[in-house]
């Protein structure tokens, strides 16, 4: 027998921005093979109609009496945003394990750190910057210290934020995107996962400029949907990454405006795409350029 809990997410999730009669959300749920009899569904809409889940309105049948249609109130709204939110956590997770259970040679993140370490040889200096931590961040890191054994990785971060990562040529800094406590010229690549925020963008660039070599090179590591305008309808990926993203508060950069202010700091911008993940590379620094 279905549950109760599992009944109400199943309403929440079937009426999401339509608005049904008691039958037709019935006849709707038995089309999915969903069994509940009429009076207990009734009963459960009525329920959630008290606590705020559920609004209902009266409405004139010309064939008999008066029926009630219903609709997500806005607790409704904001428990159906938390289901999906959870399902898409969900899914992603199991999207992310296949991710990295690929073979070497097809390995997304081998792909990616393949990719930053591209002409790096010897005893190079890399800064990765990031602002929070997970098991991708961990893999790209793997990735560059395979592709670069001789050189020197340093991972700029919050203070707060706790890594536990053994490599032999990792070393930990405090710092963000406007703050590598590193000096002038001294980096070969600065990988940066993410955008900065608008606010942060221009002073951003300047100081991964400021510690880049002249041959040294930027990379901007972001998931595709938020630096380029999409066309509905999205694919499944991309749809998962704009939920997940926007709940969490990420903002959009618009990728022709991130191009253009790279081009104040660097002569040669490049885009690669891989997956649904979009790198930005950016060298040859523009030294003449960087007080603005």
């Amino acid at each position: 027998m279905l549950r109760t809990k599992e009944l109400r997410k199943i309403i929440l999730s079937t009426i999401g921005g339509r608005t049904f009669y008691g039958y037709e959300l019935h006849r709707q749920l038995l089309s999915e093979n969903i069994e509940v009899g009429i009076s207990r569904l009734y009963r459960t809409l009525n329920i959630m109609l008290n606590e705020g889940l559920l609004e209902g309105r009266w409405e004139k049948s010309p064939l008999g009496p008066k029926k009630r249609m219903y609709g997500l109130g806005e607790k409704g709204k904001r428990e159906r945003e938390k289901i999906l939110f959870d399902a898409i956590q969900t899914v992603h997770s199991f999207y992310g394990e296949y991710l990295l259970n690929l073979p070497p040679k097809i390995n997304v993140f081998n792909k990616i750190s393949r990719l930053l370490a591209t002409g790096l040889k010897g005893k190079v200096n890399i800064a990765y910057v990031i602002d929070d931590y997970s098991v991708v961040h961990e893999k790209v890191l793997y990735g560059l210290h395979k592709q670069t054994p001789e050189g020197r990785i340093y991972l700029v971060k919050p203070n707060s934020l706790e890594v536990d990562l053994r490599l032999d040529n990792l070393l930990s800094l405090e710092g963000g995107c406007t703050s590598i406590p590193l000096k002038d010229n001294f980096l070969d690549l600065v990988d940066v996962t993410g955008v900065p925020r608008k606010d942060l963008l221009e002073a951003s660039l300047k100081e991964y400029h400021r510690v880049l070599k002249q041959s040294g090179t930027l990379a901007i590591v972001t998931p595709t949907i938020f630096v380029h305008k999409y066309e509905e309808p999205l694919t499944i990926g991309n749809f998962m990454e704009k939920y997940e993203h926007e709940m969490q508060g990420t903002e959009y950069t618009d990728g022709e405006m991130l191009r253009a202010l790279l081009k104040k700091f660097f002569q040669k911008i490049q885009e690669r795409s891989i997956v649904h993940i979009s790198i930005f590379l950016a060298s040859e620094p523009i030294f003449n350029k960087t007080e603005t």
